[in-house]
């Protein structure tokens, strides 16, 4: 079965928290503050900086650890015979995607950042009590909202999964002999596609063979979420 980034909602469940106590803390002397005080203050605060403070970037390195361990274990299987230049370009374009990968999750972060702060001004603009913002903060940007919503936990793994996926592909580009297992759970939730591929394989299936003849797809696995990847054997 596929790994998933098991740890993050909860880590980031704990920098939310961590965050949103301060934000309580500091409400309590900008609700006295008049218009100018506010745009001042608006200057001053930083939530970007507060969750780097908070431990983000701490999180971030976990995250690529587990990327790096991905493109790590696939290299590992190839042989010396069967890593050729092209398999040393294709670890630095795989690499390049988990970047990528981590610039979205990074953008995500900076993005919660600036709306969290904007509803906070909001509020204190609007003349709202530092109770009544915060009840409002923490309905839309608490624990289990927003960055450790289970719709985001699931966008995460989903992204982690194909790139776990297309490390596989990409390293055994240049060995189209080899053969894949199709490994993962076979449970009441699992699609139809995916049980239909775990029953047929055999002893496993080539690339070509995978694109051909089963339901699903290297990269793409069952669709969105797929808890199954293709190993080689």
């Amino acid at each position: 079965m596929i790994d998933d980034l098991d740890f993050y909602q909860k880590d980031m469940e704990k920098i939310q928290k961590k965050l949103l106590n301060k934000i309580e803390k500091v409400l309590a002397g900008l609700v006295v503050l008049d218009d100018a005080g506010l745009a001042q203050a608006f200057q001053q605060i930083d939530f970007v900086d507060d969750l780097t403070k908070l431990g983000f970037p701490a999180l971030l390195a976990k995250v690529k650890g587990k990327y790096d361990k991905n493109v790590v274990k696939n290299f590992d299987v190839l042989t010396a015979a069967q890593r050729t230049k092209q398999t040393v370009t294709a670890v630095t374009a795989i690499e390049i995607l988990a970047i990528l990968d981590l610039t979205t999750i990074s953008s995500g972060v900076t993005r919660y950042a600036n709306e969290l702060k904007t509803a906070m001004f909001r509020g204190l603009l609007t003349g709202q009590s530092s109770s009544s913002i915060m009840q409002g903060l923490t309905e839309t940007y608490g624990v289990g909202r927003a960055l450790s919503s289970k719709q985001q936990v699931a966008l995460l793994n989903d992204s982690f999964a194909r790139f776990t996926r297309t490390t596989t592909a990409k390293l055994f580009e240049d060995v189209p002999e080899q053969k894949f297992e199709y490994i993962g759970p076979d449970d009441e939730v699992t699609r139809d596609v995916c049980a239909e591929t775990l029953a047929l394989q055999g002893e496993g299936l080539t690339a070509d063979e995978i694109e051909s003849i089963t339901p699903v797809s290297f990269a793409d696995g069952g669709g969105f979420n797929c808890r199954h990847e293709w190993i080689p054997v």
